[in-house]
């Protein structure tokens, strides 16, 4: 997402008449020191003896970013006019002697969002994550109650809600009736279910929503046919984060909550399992406004 945002200015500026830099996006898993040795070797070569400026978005995991100093101290040596600018929400891992500054105000997500997010282990017991600070601005609504679906009895199958046709309608129920693809017009109080020419402002789009669980999500499994037999454009991510980041194409994406840190929407669905935490920290912590959980299991 902040390269395309940086590559809208670069043509911004160049339709004025000047001539900016060109951003270039690389991608690396820093799990594997090979990638940390690419990673230097690319950086350094791309400097050619000058300046160098890098912004790492993401840098990683608690497991990932252990490796980060190394690259960070490596590629210093080799480009001593390097710039860097890193964020991960993990501490502890800056290089030593390195600028740090800890951002700890929630400020993407509501209080009822954030509430469900600090209750993360990462926050409350490994502390690998420093918990939230308060906001510092007045909160002027809650944000929408947290919404809650449970997988389990009459209908439900499968032992996991991604695997169950009926939590798949149910979300999708909860879609239509938070009014997602929905078009309102300005001139009056009805709706249509399709956009015309003729003056009508989106409600919630398709393109506002994540469904996200733990694991790899199929096609095939249950949630995303039960979606899909509701009339709900779904699409599972797999090559195609560019689209996801841009949102691009106007569907409901459903994928891995690790695999869209960095990103946010407005309704973020998270898919639970009683044998595993629901992630709060990169699931949940993408939501702006309305959270959905559903269960792996009925409420007692």
């Amino acid at each position: 997402m902040l390269y395309h945002l940086l590559l809208q200015t670069v043509k911004t500026l160049q339709s004025a008449g000047v001539s900016p830099g060109q951003p270039h996006i690389l991608l690396y898993d820093l799990e594997y020191s090979k990638d940390v040795e690419k990673a230097v070797n690319d950086l350094s070569q791309a400097a050619s003896g000058g300046s160098l400026y890098v912004v790492a978005d993401e840098v990683g995991s608690e497991y990932r970013i252990k490796n980060f100093p190394t690259m960070c101290n490596n590629l210093l040596i080799r480009v001593p006019r390097l710039h860097l600018w890193a964020a991960s929400c993990y501490h502890g891992h800056a290089p030593v002697g390195w600028e740090v500054e800890y951002l700890t105000r929630p400020l993407r997500s509501p209080p009822a969002v954030v509430r469900e997010i600090e209750q993360d282990e990462m926050i409350t017991i490994d502390r690998n994550v420093h918990p939230y600070s308060e906001r510092g601005v007045p909160d002027h609504t809650d944000g929408p109650p947290v919404r809650r679906l449970y997988h389990g009895g009459h209908g439900h199958s499968g032992r996991l809600p991604v695997d169950c046709v009926t939590c798949g309608r149910e979300v999708a129920s909860l879609l239509h009736s938070l009014r997602v693809g929905v078009t309102e017009s300005s001139t009056t109080t009805s709706t249509t279910l399709t956009s015309t020419s003729g003056g009508t402002t989106p409600c919630l789009q398709w393109r506002d929503v994540l469904v996200l669980y733990w694991s790899v999500v199929s096609g095939q499994s249950g949630v995303v046919t039960g979606l899909q037999e509701a009339g709900i454009p779904v699409r599972v991510m797999k090559d195609d984060i560019e689209d996801v980041a841009t949102a691009r194409s106007d569907v409901v994406w459903v994928t891995t909550g690790h695999g869209v840190r960095g990103l946010e929407r407005k309704v973020v669905v998270c898919l639970g399992d009683p044998d595993y935490d629901l992630v709060r920290l990169d699931h949940m912590s993408r939501c702006t406004s309305q959270l959905v959980i559903v269960s792996g299991q009925l409420a007692a």
